[in-house]
């Protein structure tokens, strides 16, 4: 798979939280603080990169110890989306080199359709969260995505 495409998926779902997608192997607990979580050793994945968005996103939104189970529902749909988009990339590596242009396209068809069914996962935990927050954070959650929607995919700047 290009580095383009496997980039655009990944901007595309850490913006939104942000898919992408799950590092952890045991799976988080409302007790268990997201912040605390150390990063994966693979930080090329996009494990490793979501891992990254949600400390950011914790800071930025200024999760308060009220909404930390919120929160830790959120992150556990981000990190399980960034584990099965990492899957998914991975099969579609491995088979690439004796695909045919069709088989290609189809390929690509089934990651982006996975991609959009974990955004549709992701949505209602994070409305679950939104709806716990403080007018004033939902205004700055509100810019915080507004930002990252304007900034376009890193990968992108030069």
């Amino acid at each position: 798979m290009s580095h383009f495409v496997r980039n655009s998926l990944l901007a595309a779902t850490a913006l939104m939280g942000l898919s992408a997608l799950p590092a952890m192997a045991a799976p988080a607990t409302a007790e268990t603080s997201v912040a605390a979580k150390p990063a994966p050793a693979r930080t090329h994945s996009l494990e490793g990169n979501v891992e990254q968005r949600i400390l950011s996103l914790h800071a930025k939104l200024q999760i308060t110890p009220q909404q930390e189970p919120h929160w830790v529902q959120f992150a556990t749909v981000m990190r399980d989306n960034a584990r099965a988009m990492d899957m998914s990339f991975q099969r579609r590596v491995q088979t690439m080199p004796t695909m045919t242009a069709p088989e290609n396209m189809a390929s690509y068809a089934q990651v982006s359709t996975e991609h959009a069914q974990q955004m549709q996962r992701l949505g209602p935990a994070f409305q679950v969260l939104y709806d716990s927050m403080t007018d004033i954070q939902k205004k700055g959650a509100d810019q915080v995505f507004r930002d990252d929607a304007h900034r376009g995919p890193p990968m992108m700047k030069k």
